[in-house]
Parts: structure tokens; sequence; C-alpha cells
């Protein structure tokens, strides 16, 4: 059974009505995923008719909340409880891609450049090649050809609550205190950075920069490791 029919039998809560949230809602709709309804604090009069009108009910018989990035859970008591149940689109790409390559790019700094790079050098070389995720285009918008690579920013913010990611090339370029208010520390931050490496198999690649070496190897992970000289 593919993983589309797998994800018609769950049901879902998309949580934040931005432009990510926007996407997996076509996304659900694309791949007749009809059980999901839809929240968001101050978008009342969108997606009306999917808008569920007892939330904290709704948290408890939902298996998967999509969060929109950037909501804060400390700031929206009612999701901290369910935080297992917590995804992103992220998360929706990852369990339905089976068409390409993925190369995912993280950091405090330097991860829109690096990206965009990465596309200008793979295109130069013949590559089918798509760009999204934080640095534009929600990747569940993006338009997958086959044997292609897709080049994926990603925030801490999407990281945080990414369950399934597991890229074929994971970047980090670097971690410097940034967003700590969000993350309440940067050890928070940093393990939201890390969790692009969490999931990798022995046969994907993780690069980063030399200061994270040490932080990379303590965890254990099964991914082979790049540094730059």
């Amino acid at each position: 059974m593919s993983q589309i029919y797998k994800l018609r039998e769950l049901s879902f809560l998309v949580y934040g009505l931005g432009l990510s949230g926007c996407s997996v809602i076509k996304f659900f709709k694309k791949n007749k995923i009809k059980n999901f309804k839809v929240w968001d604090d101050k978008k009342k009069n969108l997606l009306k008719n999917h808008r569920t009108k007892n939330l904290k009910q709704t948290l408890k018989q939902i298996d998967y909340i999509v969060l929109a990035p950037g909501i804060n859970l400390e700031k929206n008591k009612n999701l901290v409880k369910f935080k297992k149940k917590i995804i992103t689109d992220l998360d929706l790409f990852y369990l339905t891609n089976n068409k390409s390559k993925t190369i995912v790019v993280t950091g405090t700094n330097g991860k829109s450049t690096t990206c965009k790079l990465l596309e200008h050098l793979l295109k130069n070389n013949k590559f089918k090649i798509s760009l999204g995720g934080n640095i534009g285009t929600p990747i569940l918008d993006l338009k997958i050809k086959k044997n292609c690579y897709v080049v994926i920013e990603a925030s801490s913010f999407q990281l945080s609550h990414s369950q399934f990611i597991h890229p074929d090339y994971a970047f980090l370029l670097n971690i410097t205190n940034d967003h700590l208010d969000w993350h309440g520390n940067k050890t928070n931050y940093t393990n939201s950075k890390l969790k692009i490496f969490m999931h990798q198999k022995s046969s994907q690649f993780a690069l980063i920069g030399k200061k994270l070496k040490k932080v990379f190897k303590k965890k254990n992970f099964k991914s082979k490791l790049i540094v730059p000289k």
C-alpha cells in the first residue's frame, strides 16, 4: 500500500493557515485526503467548512497536527500536551516522496545563499532541480519530477517539530545564538538543527562545519560525515 493510501486512513488538524498551511490543504485535496480539519487563531473565515468547532476535542481525536512554522508551543498551551502528534509539511513531503533525491540545508546564517549555489551548480551540470521550503515556495507546492534533486531550506522552526525528515544530503552550516526566545535556550535550538541527521541512513550524507564535528559525533548518527578542510 502506498503512503498516500495510508495517509487517507488517518485524520489531521492543519494548525495555522499561512503559506505552508494552505499548501498542506492543497496537498490533501489533490491526494484525496479528506479527513482533516483546520484551525487558525486569526483567519477565522478561511476554509470555514473545515474549521473545527471544538479545538480541544479535535486535538484529542486526530492522529496528527500539521503545525505551521513559527507557531510557538509556549504561547499555544493547548498544543503542549499533544506534542507527539505534531508534524510539518516537510514530514508530509518525506512520507510521500519516492521520486527524488533531497538536499536539506539549515544553519543560523547562509542557508538561502547555499541553496541558491547548490541550485546553480546542479543546473550547470545538467541535473533536474527543484528549490523550495523556507526559501520561498512551500515544499508541497513544488512540482517534483522523477529523478530530480530537491534542495530544501529548513528553518529551526520547521525542524523542531519534524518527525520523518531523512535527507540524502544534509547540510548544517553553523549555529550561533538566534531565536532563543522561541526555542527557550541554545541546547533546544541546536537540537532542532541536528534533527536533519536523526533519521538518516548509513547510505546518506551529513555535511557540517568544523566546529560542529564533536556535537555530531556525540549523537551517534548513522549517516556518513563529511567535514570541509
